[in-house]
């Protein structure tokens, strides 16, 4: 068992080494293949002395060096064609101004009819719909269908009875207040 956790933790450093390598050759890539060269060619590690390659003697090209203003753990990407550089950041910012808030509409008997209104109207188009359906698996056969249809359609019916008595309560408050303010009543 304990061998079992031994390769695992081995197999996650080595892993971790070849990730860790792959980042580093990724700062410059025209670098890499020849490192590969190298490795590949380079006699293994049990040897006593190791000879030098061909791919050693290449000269590499040097990498851009990095810029100064650049902070020490921040990463530095060589800009290709057709790339925008990034603006500098600036120490203090100016305020940003915000749109001005629109005030809250007043919660009147009105508002609060016409919501309901149309929610009682989306809700029947949907008991519509459903009882469509309901029609449909009827003549598919599929009574487990049926059965569900059913389930959410009384659902929705009782959902319609309390609407459209909170719509009859919501219109009477709705003419009392018109008639407060001197409006014509809805």
């Amino acid at each position: 068992m304990k061998t079992r956790y031994r390769l695992m933790l081995m197999a996650a450093v080595a892993l971790g080494v070849a990730v860790s390598l792959g980042l580093l050759w990724r700062s410059s890539p025209s670098e890499a293949p020849e490192v590969m060269e190298e490795a590949a060619s380079a006699p293994p590690p049990s040897s006593p002395a190791p000879t030098p390659t061909a791919a050693a003697a290449v000269p590499r090209p040097e990498s851009p060096p990095e810029p100064q203003a650049a902070p020490r753990d921040a990463t530095v990407v060589a800009l290709r064609p057709g790339d925008v550089a990034p603006e500098p950041e600036v120490a203090n910012p100016p305020p940003q101004t915000n749109d001005e808030l629109q005030p809250e509409l007043p919660q009147t008997a009105q508002w609060k009819l016409e919501k309901t209104t149309h929610i009682t109207a989306l809700l029947g188009r949907d008991v519509e719909r459903l009882e469509h359906e309901r029609e449909l698996a009827e003549a598919r056969g599929d009574s487990e269908r049926v059965h569900q249809l059913e389930t959410v359609l009384k659902r929705h019916h009782g959902r319609l009875v309390g609407l459209r008595e909170e719509v009859r309560t919501l219109t009477e408050a709705a003419a009392a207040e018109a008639a407060r303010e001197g409006r014509p009543a809805p």
